[in-house]
């Protein structure tokens, strides 16, 4: 999986910490995960803020409300802020969610390769 890679070269490079688990260094790297996820949280819902900045922007601007940035940024300002606290607050559950989904995959990928060698050997 060369994606895993990608990722694990990126968030070596953001947080400037190995992948590989430090325990002098637990707490900073618990700390970065919270704004790892607090980013990805921000990059999830941006669609979403971008599409209710736009309809507010133009609505401002066509009813002289106020300028299309104003409105933009009342509108997408909030959801990005929300999204990041949510990150940053959960951020632990989070990895905890995504490392135990891609385990169940991995250990599902396995017993089933498995059971098809037994049957293809039988």
């Amino acid at each position: 999986m060369p994606w895993v890679r990608v990722v694990l070269l990126w968030l070596t490079a953001r947080t400037g910490l190995s992948p590989e688990i430090s325990w002098g260094r637990v707490k900073q790297q618990v700390e970065n995960k919270n704004e790892f996820w607090a980013d990805v949280s921000a990059i999830a819902v941006s669609p979403v803020a971008i599409a209710a900045g736009c309809a507010k922007g133009a609505y401002d601007a066509s009813t002289d409300n106020g300028a299309f940035v104003d409105g933009f940024s009342a509108a997408a300002g909030p959801i990005i802020k929300a999204a990041r606290g949510f990150g940053a607050e959960h951020g632990t559950t989070i990895t905890k969610g995504v490392v135990t989904g891609a385990a169940g995959a991995l250990g599902a990928r396995i017993v089933s390769e498995g059971l098809k060698r037994i049957i293809r050997l039988s």
